[in-house]
């Protein structure tokens, strides 16, 4: 019973391995040939896939240093903005007051002149 239990499985064994060797030096054929697929197709892509990427960092590099540059431009613009602001409040302030001084010296002048000439004329009358 050993005997006929150790030659069934010797056979199996044998036709088993006789299946096994073709297929196993098939899948090896097979993932060479996936393998040197991969590297011809996969490797340019790849490379370019790096360029691609550096040329990425270049750009983002250069938006950074745009980006720092408007935001000087602006800073810039902020305080010639703030610079304006006060002189243009120190300008009102003057020509507000100098039309204040003008309207005064017209006031003061129209009433001088009146009150002069009023008198001129009075006195020109009781003579």
């Amino acid at each position: 019973m050993n005997i006929i239990l150790s030659v069934i499985v010797s056979v199996f064994l044998i036709v088993i391995a006789v299946f096994l060797v073709p297929l196993l030096l098939e899948l090896k054929k097979t993932v060479i040939s996936l393998r040197n697929i991969t590297e011809n197709n996969l490797k340019p892509a790849l490379d370019e896939l790096q360029l691609t990427l550096k040329s990425a960092r270049c750009v983002s590099d250069n938006v950074n240093e745009i980006t720092a540059d408007i935001k000087e431009v602006a800073d810039s613009l902020t305080g010639v903005s703030t610079r304006i602001h006060a002189v243009t409040g120190i300008i009102d302030a003057l020509s507000s007051s100098a039309s204040v001084k003008a309207l005064s010296l017209k006031a003061g002048m129209t009433a001088g002149l009146t009150y002069l000439l009023t008198n001129l004329l009075r006195k020109g009358d009781r003579q």
